[in-house]
């Protein structure tokens, strides 16, 4: 009989959109698991479609599903890890997204993955983002597969509060803790020096999903307010056509055409976001925004509404109630005639505070115990 092969690490993605915070979270601990020799998997749920991960692939297994859908993709991923399991031997498995969580969780417990760690990190507030149909689902996916988990992280307190207050349950298991989102600030240091072509001058910047969620039609709306009509508003990102479009209609409502900019996807943002005269998270609900650290490693102004736990609290940070496009205008107007402080002070000592190895030594700590 043949020896199986041994995974220290199998993660598993609904795709490979890299913009998404979840997914951006699980890329900076493949590359950090990867750097320190650990042989990671990793499963996308679907086809291949965007870019981001190439530079993984000479250095992991990477596989994509032969789905359309991520729904479908969710019975596919059962049948290809069960088959995986046969021949490897699984020692963790990682996911961020519920039903996938839910889906690792079911696999445990049927046995498939009897002997692997799981590690299930909550993405998002699911309990205040959805309703209805999609609601009963997620409940359904954390009855199915948190009971297994041996960590549930959650990314601030107020997540994990939401959490326990919607699952009891849980409470009785003492697994679920708070361990805050990683930077790569090694990562962030070679990406920031790089030269990138982008021309445009004396702009205001937001990146993200289009979805919803990220406030940019706020955002919009508040930009049109600035007295400064020689700013530009430069969206970084991409979404459905659906979601776009709306936004696009917005930008021609307002007649706007020529100062909002909807820039598309970027492989690097640093440079863009060093560059700005503003950054802004303009989001309604997040568990927390990676792309909020993001700035900050790079800008000393930079806006975010309270769209998670915990950005109040952050030092030097302009912040504003969410839902509200008139708080958001105003915050952007007192962060534009910012002096510059020693901001940057702050944000340094934030970031590094979750850098990627504390991230990591937190987690396997609570994992061990």
């Amino acid at each position: 009989m043949q020896k199986k092969q041994t995974i220290d690490w199998l993660f598993v993605l609904p795709d490979d959109l890299i913009g998404g915070g979840a997914q951006q979270v699980l890329y900076t601990i493949i590359n950090y698991f990867i750097a320190h020799g650990k042989s990671c998997t990793v499963i996308f749920t679907v086809r291949k479609k965007h870019h981001g991960w190439e530079s993984l692939e000479s250095k992991c297994n990477i596989v994509y599903l032969d789905y359309s859908s991520v729904y479908k993709g969710y019975f596919g991923a059962f049948s290809y890890i069960r088959k995986l399991s046969k021949t490897h031997i699984i020692k963790h498995a990682i996911s961020s997204q519920a039903l996938i969580n839910g889906l690792l969780g079911f696999l445990k417990f049927v046995k498939i993955l009897k002997n692997t760690k799981l590690v299930l990190r909550e993405s998002t507030s699911i309990f205040l983002r959805f309703k209805g149909f999609k609601l009963l689902l997620y409940k359904t996916a954390y009855k199915l597969g948190y009971k297994q988990a041996d960590l549930i992280i959650c990314q601030t307190d107020l997540m994990k509060q939401q959490l326990l207050e919607a699952l009891p349950w849980l409470t009785k298991k003492d697994k679920v803790v708070v361990i805050p989102n990683p930077v790569n600030l090694d990562e962030i240091s070679t990406k920031a020096n790089e030269v990138i072509n982008f021309e445009i001058d004396n702009f205001i910047v937001a990146a993200g999903r289009f979805i919803p969620e990220k406030g940019f039609d706020l955002l919009i709306d508040a930009f049109n307010l600035l007295d400064d009509k020689t700013l530009k508003l430069v969206i970084l990102g991409i979404g459905s056509d659906d979601e776009q479009q709306k936004l696009v209609s917005q930008i021609e409502a307002l007649g706007l055409q020529k100062r909002v900019n909807l820039y598309g996807y970027v492989k690097n943002v640093y440079p863009i976001f060093s560059k700005a005269k503003l950054c802004v998270v303009s989001s309604r609900i997040e568990g927390f925004p990676n792309v909020l650290l993001q700035m900050m490693s790079q800008n000393n102004n930079v806006v975010s509404t309270k769209c998670a736990g915990e950005i109040a609290n952050i030092k030097g940070l302009f912040t504003c109630e969410t839902y509200d496009f008139t708080a958001l205008y105003t915050v952007m107007e007192k962060a534009l005639i910012n002096n510059k402080d020693n901001k940057n002070l702050y944000f340094n000592d934030y970031n590094k505070s979750r850098s990627i190895g504390n991230f990591i030594n937190t987690m396997l700590n609570q994992i061990n115990n």
